[in-house]
């Protein structure tokens, strides 16, 4: 009969809970960058109970899901841009013909009566 070997660590206690948390948020649809990022949303939700039941963590995973549905496949409403003219849309555009070059010139000679036109 052979003896089992101690682990040369010890396994994190949170381990299981972990692994029902990322199941929990696949199942909702989350994966990839976005389930790790779900995953840390969650952990940080539920830090309090560490040892939170399944059904605890299904309720905070679909809490997550309604206020953050683009980690989950989701798209939020696209909002259109902002109209010209105001802070979000950027500076308004100029309006009118730009100046012809040498115009500034002509200006400034009629101006002084250097030009009769």
């Amino acid at each position: 009969m052979q003896q089992r070997r101690a682990r040369p660590w010890p396994l994190p206690v949170n381990v299981l809970p972990s692994a029902v948390r990322r199941a929990a948020l696949a199942g909702l649809g989350a994966s990839g960058d976005d389930l790790d990022d779900a995953s840390l949303l969650i952990d940080r939700t539920l830090a309090e109970q560490p040892d939170a039941d399944e059904d605890a963590i299904t309720t905070a995973a679909e809490q997550l899901k309604e206020g953050r549905p683009e980690l989950f496949g989701q798209s939020r409403e696209v909002v259109p841009p902002a109209p010209g003219g105001s802070p979000a849309g950027g500076p308004p555009s100029r309006a009118g013909v730009p100046p012809k070059p040498g115009a500034a010139g002509l200006e400034m000679a009629r101006r002084r009566g250097f030009v009769t036109e």
